[in-house]
């Protein structure tokens, strides 16, 4: 086995100890399941906030060790924590190389124990009595201890610091329990002081939207919609939810939909907490790309566009047409606000006459047609509903050579524009 462990001294210095520091840790352990399927997010034994990674496993798939570092390394970038990166084919001995601030991996026993030797024993995570006592008998460097017989370290600084040296060193189990990611996502931020400029939000907010885009990878799941919620001390918190027309879990795209719908909103009052919600998940949508553009197609634009119109201008500003189950055109479609989800049954549309999509909001009657070019197609529906009609519908063309949908009413004999071609 080989881990890594990635320490967050920042969280540390923050004075987020214990269960302060839980809800980041395990945001970053959601975030880290995409680089392995074995995380902990624990502290240490001297106490250091950190989420070890079993990356062992993972080396073929991300091609190789120096490569899987490096995607780690720059997809931890845009996340903004100080961070510490030890590699060690045993947990207690990623999380010291951590500590000593050494990059080089260390893939084997031997060499952990070659360059363990010479470092300060005070790296060792034990208690300060015991790094007292070693001290007080003149051992300088974790060489000096490590070349003690295990027996002997038991009887003199307890059988806990002997057990943690055989761990250290590879020559005992040290079995890490692997996290399970919670049912929904959820994370919070506090501000210092509050905030009311849209600019100092973000900043916050791009952190977790990248924790939620790597857990959403980590997890091969996306979201339709998520919430911001503005927590204002004299006021009522803000919630604002922002859909996507296309399920999704790209970071870059969430932020902007935060800025736009950010930017459209009033602020109650400053803001002294920000929340971000995700609790329904889904299948990540799979489009056809183009050969010679694989990262952008037109579908994929035009549902972008419409997400950033929706979270600008609001929900009932931007709606879709939908198709609806009834053979009368005029009740043949829906709208629907701009981020409502899809039908859960899809309506069947078969290949039947043509029809135009400009049409009346109401139909006008007219005088019988100069040409018939094609009809009819009879349509009787809605004894149900009050709105009977009994109609044949024609292809028709005016005298000025334009197409026209007309039909003629089977009760009054009299003729109606439908609707027009361009």
């Amino acid at each position: 086995m080989l881990w890594s462990c990635l320490q967050l001294p920042q969280l540390a210095s923050e004075g987020h100890a214990g269960g302060a520091a839980h809800a980041p840790l395990e945001r970053l352990a959601g975030w880290a399941l995409q680089w392995s399927s074995h995380v902990h997010p624990s502290a240490d034994a001297g106490g250091a906030p950190g989420v070890w990674l079993e990356i062992g496993a993972s080396l073929a798939l991300f091609g190789g060790l120096p490569a899987l570092l490096a995607r780690l390394r720059a997809a931890l970038a845009p996340l903004g924590y100080t961070q510490r990166l030890g590699v060690a084919p045993t947990p207690a001995g990623a999380a010291l190389l951590a500590r000593a601030g050494i990059d080089a991996p260390v893939t084997d026993p031997t060499t952990l124990r070659t360059r363990l030797e010479p470092l300060p024993l005070a790296l060792l995570a034990l208690p300060e009595p015991v790094l007292a006592a070693c001290d007080a008998a003149g051992m300088r460097c974790i060489g000096t201890l490590l070349a003690q017989e295990p027996a002997a370290i038991a009887r003199r600084f307890g059988p806990a610091a002997s057990d943690y040296l055989q761990r250290l060193v590879g020559l005992a189990p040290d079995p890490l329990p692997a996290w399970q990611p919670p049912p929904r996502w959820r994370a919070r931020c506090e501000f210092a002081s509050a905030v009311d400029a849209t600019t100092a939000l973000l900043f916050p907010l791009q952190r977790l939207l990248h924790e939620l885009a790597g857990f959403l990878r980590a997890t091969d799941r996306a979201v339709q919609r998520f919430a911001l919620t503005l927590e204002h001390p004299a006021a009522p918190p803000l919630r604002l939810v922002i859909g996507l027309s296309i399920p999704g879990r790209d970071a870059g795209q969430f932020l902007r939909l935060a800025r736009e719908r950010l930017e459209s909103v009033v602020a109650r009052a400053p803001a002294g907490a920000l929340t971000l919600e995700a609790e329904e998940f889904t299948t990540p949508a799979t489009l056809q790309t183009d050969l010679f553009a694989p990262e952008r197609n037109a579908t994929t634009e035009l549902a972008e566009l419409l997400d950033r119109l929706n979270a600008r201008l609001g929900d009932e500003a931007v709606r879709r047409l939908q198709p609806h189950a009834d053979h009368r055109p005029e009740r043949a479609w829906r709208y629907l606000a701009g981020e409502s989800p899809p039908p859960r049954v899809a309506v069947a549309v078969d290949d039947g006459p043509p029809r135009p999509c400009w049409l009346l909001q109401q139909p006008e009657r007219i005088a019988p047609p100069a040409e018939l070019l094609a009809g009819p197609e009879r349509i009787e529906a809605g004894w149900w509903d009050g709105a009977d009609a009994a109609r044949d519908y024609y292809l028709a063309r005016d005298a000025a050579g334009a197409r026209l949908w007309v039909f003629r009413d089977l009760r009054s004999a009299d003729w109606y524009l439908a609707g027009l071609w361009a």
